[in-house]
């Protein structure tokens, strides 16, 4: 399912800062809302634009941030990745230019990451629940110094592209990092109370392809 779609994704967020937009408004569209009702959401919003209400809070902030700064933040996230999309260090790179996003915290960050093709993933809810992990285990504060923000960015990280088998059994062929969390995450969630309609992984995951190319 990795392999297939976001590989779509990733060519389509390369191929122009318009197809980053798609990415990060997808994304925020994901905050606080199931899967499944993405697509509706972003074609509300490509109808009414800042407006709409399914921009609630600061996602409108978020939404008009990535519109005014998409050119020079899509060269920069791909000058990163063209040097490693797996290094640590350059991740860390692209998560916190992508926190500077109103609305975009480390873990949305790292989905928007996660889509472009970058080693990294999305630790939400449905995630924590199965590693155990508490919501601060994920939360950066705005009190932090750039330092510890950066350390914490490192952590998580880190978390992302363990080896699989410190969580659950291993698949096989065996899988790691972004491919592991996108794959498991799908077959996780599908056919759940927020996605009745997606009830296979393959079907959710080709779902984020329909939702952001529309």
């Amino acid at each position: 399912m990795y392999k297939r779609d976001v590989a779509i994704i990733s060519d389509h967020a390369a191929a122009s800062p318009e197809g980053l937009i798609d990415v990060v408004e997808f994304v925020l569209c994901t905050i606080q809302a199931g899967l499944s009702t993405v697509k509706a959401q972003r074609l509300d919003i490509y109808k009414t634009g800042v407006s709409s209400r399914f921009l609630w809070g600061k996602k409108s902030d978020g939404w008009l941030y990535i519109r005014e700064n998409a050119d020079w933040l899509w060269l920069k996230l791909h000058h990163l990745k063209d040097k490693d999309p797996s290094d640590p260090e350059v991740i860390a790179d692209a998560t916190l230019l992508l926190m500077g996003v109103p609305n975009l915290g480390m873990v949305k960050a790292s989905f928007v990451l996660q889509c472009m093709g970058f080693n990294t993933a999305c630790i939400d809810s449905h995630n924590l629940k199965r590693l155990g992990l508490k919501d601060s285990a994920v939360k950066v504060s705005s009190k932090l110094s750039p330092e510890k923000k950066r350390e914490k960015v490192l952590s998580y990280i880190e978390i992302c592209q363990k080896p699989i088998e410190l969580y659950q059994k291993l698949v096989d062929p065996p899988i790691t990092g972004a491919e592991w969390w996108w794959d498991t995450w799908c077959d996780h969630v599908a056919g759940n109370h927020a996605n009745r309609r997606l009830d296979t992984g393959d079907a959710v995951s080709a779902f984020h392809v329909d939702c952001i190319i529309l």
